[in-house]
């Protein structure tokens, strides 16, 4: 035999040495208390991974569990302390919130003062330049007096002012200054019998209610009876009608003094105590 035979001979006999041979049988000891015997099939391992997976279950369903109702009370434990809880602190925030409102309260807002508003001026002059130049006629009246050496008859304020040389406006536009003058004579009159003010006046002795834009010759009128006391007549004459335009017994059962152009003027008869 050659070489070369013997060396496939080897090869021979090494490939069928290492062939598989008959599986011999399983001897695999069972690792549970139910079958202790040998397990000589190999499908019988899986019939011992379910018996294992059944006693795990089965000691699982064994541990102690939460019974329900007990469960069931301590939720409802835990719910009640909460909002007992929240109760205690919303109270407690009330009772803070309550006292800064009270220390709020009693602590004295500082008030601010009171400041006088600021004075309304209706009357102006125009200056060289032909701009208007506002004054205040109720302090220009107390100056005038003061450097006069007198006292202002009847003190107007500024919108008074105004108001008197509208209703004598209305009353006699078409009037001298002396007519517009002793219709400020009655005003003045009634103002100092009754005391009361020029508006209340008008009312209450049914004077015009229109108040049309005043004239220079009723603010001149005005300046003239109220500031300095210049009078038509020295009678106290305190009622006027125009009889050209109504008839009145009431005006004609007064003291009658004189007669302005289209206006009589009359005194107050008064009783004799």
């Amino acid at each position: 035999m050659s070489q070369k035979e013997a060396l496939k001979e080897m090869q021979f006999k090494i490939k069928t040495g290492r062939a598989p041979r008959t599986p011999s049988p399983v001897t695999a000891k069972k690792e549970t208390l139910l079958s202790p015997e040998y397990v000589s099939k190999h499908g019988d391992h899986k019939a011992i991974i379910a018996r294992k997976r059944r006693k795990r279950k089965h000691k699982t369903q064994r541990l102690p569990g939460i019974n329900p109702k007990i469960a069931c009370g301590v939720a409802l434990a835990l719910a009640l302390l909460a909002v007992i809880i929240a109760v205690v602190i919303s109270r407690s925030g009330k009772k803070s919130i309550n006292a800064a409102l009270e220390t709020e309260a009693a602590t004295p807002t500082p008030t601010p003062e009171a400041t006088e508003p600021a004075k309304e001026q209706i009357f102006a002059y125009l200056t060289s330049t032909g701009e208007p130049q506002l004054i205040d006629m109720e302090a220009l009246a107390s100056a005038w007096a003061a450097e006069a050496g007198f006292e202002v008859r009847y003190t107007l304020t500024d919108a008074e002012r105004y108001e008197v040389a509208q209703i004598v406006t209305a009353e006699a536009a078409g009037e001298p200054l002396a007519g517009k003058m002793a219709i400020c004579q009655c005003i003045l009159q009634a103002c100092e019998d009754d005391g009361i003010r020029p508006a209340e006046a008008a009312e209450r002795y049914l004077y015009a209610t229109r108040r049309p834009e005043p004239t220079d010759e009723a603010l001149l009128a005005v300046t003239y009876v109220f500031d300095f006391g210049l009078m038509v007549t020295t009678e106290p004459i305190k009622y006027f009608y125009n009889p050209d335009m109504v008839e009145s017994d009431f005006h004609e059962s007064q003291r009658y003094i004189l007669t302005i152009n289209k206006h009589r003027f009359y005194a107050e008869i008064k009783e004799r105590e």
